[in-house]
């Protein structure tokens, strides 16, 4: 039931993406047209992965189900964010609980591409598969604060829309909730990781 969720996820991710892509194509606003488009295109792209050859062979269904439904809690993460929460709920930190969910699944989805690329040899371990995946994952977090500065001057985005707080709190902020979210991604990795792939991997 879990890992049929988490397809479920992926598809009303995907479906989203290109809605909303045509929305702000229809208003006219180019940058998030484009990062929809964009979004549409990487789950895409993961589902492809999923249904290759190489997954069929060594991997059950739950493990491009897994795949799915993390970039599809990825997607929705954002867009919630982006749609509403932003804007309207100030009540509670949401971006601070978005940029904790997202390096997490982040971390735990490169594990698993890594893996792909590695399981005609060795089924790679714990240690290595935490170190592969969230190296890569905290400098793409250090790289999108500073997307999200300059994009603010390149595009006309709001990308830092709050006004009442400082630049600098802010991206500092982010950066820790990411190094939590990668720390999160990293101990359910180690404390999961042969279970999960008893799971995912064929006999």
């Amino acid at each position: 039931m879990f890992y049929r969720v988490m397809r479920v996820i992926f598809w009303l991710a995907f479906w989203s993406a290109l809605a909303a892509a045509a929305f702000y194509g229809w208003q006219g606003k180019i940058f998030l047209l484009n990062s929809f488009i964009l979004s549409a295109l990487g789950l895409l792209v993961l589902y492809l992965i999923q249904n290759s050859a190489i997954v069929k062979k060594y991997y059950n269904e739950s493990f491009g189900n897994t795949i799915l439904g993390l970039a599809g809690l990825i997607f929705f993460t954002t867009s919630l964010g982006t749609f509403y929460f932003y804007y309207y709920i100030k009540f509670f930190e949401y971006d601070l609980i978005a940029h904790t969910i997202i390096p997490a699944s982040f971390v735990i989805m490169a594990a698993m591409l890594y893996e792909i690329g590695r399981i005609k040899k060795i089924i790679p371990g714990k240690i290595e598969v935490i170190l592969i995946s969230s190296i890569p994952v905290l400098l793409l977090s250090f790289f999108w604060e500073f997307f999200q500065m300059q994009g603010d001057i390149w595009w006309g985005t709001q990308m830092f829309s709050d006004s009442n707080q400082n630049i600098v709190v802010d991206v500092a902020n982010d950066l820790s909730a990411d190094t939590l979210g990668v720390f999160i991604g990293c101990v359910l990795i180690f404390k999961n990781w042969e279970k999960w792939n008893k799971e995912w991997l064929k006999k």
